[in-house]
């Protein structure tokens, strides 16, 4: 898997957030400062608006940065919820949002 930094997996986020606030799946890229262009699939699953980049991973050291960035993110009065590893889920965190739309918003990253 090809790593990236906290600062472009927060930039994936936060282009995947704007893409569920239309509700439209498909796969999108984000242009990210550290990294170049990222490849996110968006998918819907029952009611679930599924996200994540296929290939990507990022440094564990970075989990709680990341956990902290998601309080003031996306911001306008939301905040990102965070489910951190546990041990049916050892390598991934997930970035979480229920309420904005119909769709919970569901962000997976995988850890190295």
């Amino acid at each position: 898997m090809a790593h990236l930094t906290r600062q472009s997996v927060e930039q994936c986020i936060m282009a995947a957030y704007n893409q569920y606030l239309t509700t439209t799946q498909g796969t999108i890229v984000c242009a990210t400062t550290d990294n170049g262009n990222v490849s996110i699939q968006c998918v819907i699953n029952g009611t679930r608006f599924n996200c994540g980049f296929a290939g990507f991973d990022m440094s564990r050291a970075e989990v709680t940065n990341l956990r902290q960035w998601c309080i003031t993110h996306p911001g306008a009065g939301w905040n990102f919820g965070f489910r951190g590893t546990d041990p049916t889920h050892p390598d991934s965190i997930n970035i979480t949002l229920i309420n904005r739309t119909v769709l919970m918003f569901n962000f997976h990253v995988f850890l190295y």
